[in-house]
């Protein structure tokens, strides 16, 4: 033993492997200490089985997957692909795991952690004492547990960005004479695994032993399986513009539950592309999409237009239905030297149905799928036309002559019926002349109060004798004079009324027959 100076010290290597791996295992411990916790057993006396065991957290492990796609029969679309997957498992614990048994569960259980090791005590309010004592104990009803849903699984999509078109240009290929056998990759990956489902989740077991290095992680072949694929073109303006996809259409046949992960497609012994496989149930349809078709342009152009369906007359109001269409036209162009077919997905909309348009191929979770064929250097176009039902309400005296001859011209209302309503409109349209001329018959009355004021005004001042004593007189003849006036403004104003009230009651028997 060499004792040195602390300051002189630059820095220590060890030279024995397998001391400086200890002192790093105890380094790492050490930094992490507050993770872990003493646990003391206490037994009664006598002989006991005893089992411990530990929970520890571990990271999420992953899936990574290869499609090998053959050439398809003569005469058929399908294709015959074997879909190889390896299950990736990460060993972070601070410990080698020798020999252990491998679960692995697809899905997405609910986890988190909770502090049950910091003593926690609550701030508890002070209740001063008081003298009263409860009639009887109170009780709460419990809340009721909502059930837990299990995870959708996420949308089939084409997992193609626009940002990835020169990678996928760009990509490397493998020469088909190196390119391993399906015989082979089957054989090199056999698998020894299980599945099981576990209500929402799905559990792979693993039958042989795993051994993982901390630190170090492990490949696991789970999924080996030939299964029935159909190539097709799809085409969504939303997630990719311009351009079709190309895409793999599987039936997950495999009785397992797929977990989301990587996938790259060999087609032919020739790399074709990359896309990510989403979290699929046993017998789903999965739908990849792994390559960008640059020789088939799609362009897209959109309208809207409404139109009146059909009036109807209810009481004093003209119900009106229109529709409210709108369309979008897809073209295609096609520069290759073969003839293409294009499934164009169409987003669904709520409360509106298709109207002069062909019917679609097949249906998705909120789209439509058209078939479009597009010949060898051609082009074809596809339109999409949807339509929803408005309705309502206007007053029927507020229409015009206009209105209702546009209305007969496109066969919305007959000649009886147009006539009937022009007839309503004059008798509406008198009801108003008379109600501006009793207006007119208030303001003439407001104007005779005022001057009647000013001329009482005026004959408070006067004395009954001499020149004002005539003056007053005068004034005594100009207020009889306007109370005869008041008279006849109340005779008209009365007779404009009965009028108004005659022709509003013509007006309900015509609206009666008209209903």
């Amino acid at each position: 033993v060499q004792v040195i100076t602390l300051g002189r010290i630059r820095g220590v290597e060890i030279l024995d492997a397998h001391a400086a791996g200890d002192l790093r295992l105890f380094l790492q411990a050490a930094a992490g200490e507050s993770d872990y916790r003493q646990v003391t057993l206490r037994l009664s006396p006598g002989a006991h089985d005893l089992s411990v065991s530990y929970v520890a957290p571990a990271p999420t492990w992953r899936v990574s997957y290869r499609l090998l796609v053959d050439l398809p029969d003569k005469g058929k679309d399908e294709r015959q692909v074997l879909l190889l997957g390896w299950g990736i498992f990460d060993n972070r614990l601070q410990e080698d795991l020798d020999g252990v048994q491998l679960s692995l569960v697809a899905g997405m259980p609910i986890s988190f952690v909770y502090d049950l090791y910091t003593p926690f005590t609550p701030e508890r309010p002070v209740v001063a004492e008081e003298a009263r004592v409860a009639a009887a104990p109170v009780e709460f009803a419990a809340a009721v547990a909502e059930q837990a849903v299990p995870p959708a699984a996420p949308a089939l999509g084409l997992g193609v960005q626009a940002g990835e078109l020169a990678d996928l240009r760009a990509a490397p290929t493998v020469a088909a004479s190196a390119a391993p056998t399906r015989d082979a990759l089957r054989a090199a990956a056999p698998v020894a695994v299980s599945g099981a489902a576990l209500g929402e989740l799905f559990q792979y077991t693993v039958h042989t032993p795993v051994t993982v290095r901390r630190g170090q992680s492990a490949m696991v072949p789970i999924v080996s399986a030939d299964l029935q694929a159909a190539k097709a073109l799809l085409y969504n303006g939303e997630k990719l513009p311009a351009h079709p996809v190309a895409t793999l259409r599987i039936r997950n046949t495999t009785g397992l539950t797929l977990e989301r992960g990587p996938v790259t497609v060999i087609e032919e012994g020739m790399y074709a592309g990359e896309v990510v496989l989403p979290f699929t149930s046993p017998g789903g349809e999965i739908i990849l999409a792994y390559a960008v078709e640059l020789g088939v342009r799609v362009q897209e152009a959109t309208g809207s237009a409404r139109r009146t369906s059909s009036l109807r007359i209810r009481g004093t109001y003209l119900q009106v239905e229109e529709w409210d269409q709108r369309w979008r036209d897809y073209r295609l162009s096609n520069s290759t030297e073969r003839p293409v077919r294009v499934l164009v997905e169409h987003r669904r909309s709520a409360h509106y149905e298709l109207v002069e348009t062909p019917e679609p191929e097949e249906q998705s979770e909120g789209h439509y799928r058209f078939k479009v064929l597009v010949p060898a250097h051609g082009e074809a176009t596809l339109r999409v036309q949807e339509r929803r039902l408005l309705s309502r309400q206007e007053e029927l005296r507020q229409q015009s002559a206009a209105g209702l001859q546009r209305f007969l011209r496109e066969g919305l209302i007959d000649r009886i019926t147009h006539d009937r309503v022009i007839e309503l409109l004059t008798l509406w349209e008198q009801i108003a002349q008379h109600t501006r001329r009793l207006q007119e018959l208030d303001q003439e009355r407001q104007r005779i109060y005022q001057a009647q004021q000013q001329i009482q005004g005026n004959m408070a001042a006067l004395s009954q004798t001499g020149k004002e004593g005539e003056l007053r007189a005068r004034y005594v003849e100009q207020l009889a004079a306007s109370e005869e006036e008041l008279k006849a403004l109340a005779q008209r104003e009365t007779a404009t009324k009965a009028e108004i009230a005659r022709l509003e009651a013509e007006i309900g028997r015509r609206l009666e027959a008209l209903g």
